[in-house]
């Protein structure tokens, strides 16, 4: 397990993480709109989850993951890059909903995760779960060296198979990252 302090210390040194823990730990940091971040490695797939404070008709999902798909789609076109694989899919647990966006890993842009945290913020305003330590409230310093970090970890995951199953999460101030 790692943890991030959200308050802007790392509970380890850089260089006891591996990759992917690193890729995920930033990637909640760098992202408070994100509820966790998991991956599997057999599909190179990565799993983002969006809570949102409402539910959707089924309709309504399905228009969004529409809206989600071709943005993306575009954004990878503008990129000069192929067509992508995304899926999306939400469970309902009483009057929440989490919404869940898996990518092929090997494919994702950095600039994705600005499109995803765009898209969610603009379609559920403040019924999205937003955590409160976002880059802003950090300490400069630290938000800069996470979103250098995160750059760097998707220049490696284009290069590099991870091969550790992993989940990342939000506890309190913390982000922690756990092997599954």
């Amino acid at each position: 397990m790692f943890g991030f302090n959200l308050k802007g210390k790392a509970s380890a040194s850089r260089q006891e993480m591996s990759t992917g823990v690193q890729l995920l730990a930033s990637m909640l940091v760098c992202y408070p709109e994100l509820y966790s971040v998991s991956y599997e490695p057999r599909d190179t797939e990565i799993m983002m989850d969006f809570v949102v404070k409402k539910k959707l008709s089924h309709a309504d999902m399905e228009e969004f993951a529409r809206l989600v798909d071709k943005s993306v789609q575009t954004y990878h076109e503008l990129s000069g890059s192929n067509a992508v694989w995304l899926a999306i899919d939400a469970d309902v647990n009483g009057e929440r909903m989490t919404v869940h966006v898996r990518r092929q890993l090997s494919t994702m842009l950095r600039g994705e995760l600005d499109l995803y945290a765009e898209i969610f913020r603009d379609k559920f305003g403040d019924d999205l779960q937003v955590d409160v330590h976002t880059l802003d409230a950090l300490e400069p310093d630290f938000s800069t060296m996470q979103s250098n970090v995160l750059d760097q970890m998707f220049d490696l995951a284009q290069s590099a198979r991870i091969k550790e199953k992993m989940i990342g999460m939000r506890d309190k101030d913390k982000v922690v990252v756990y092997n599954r």
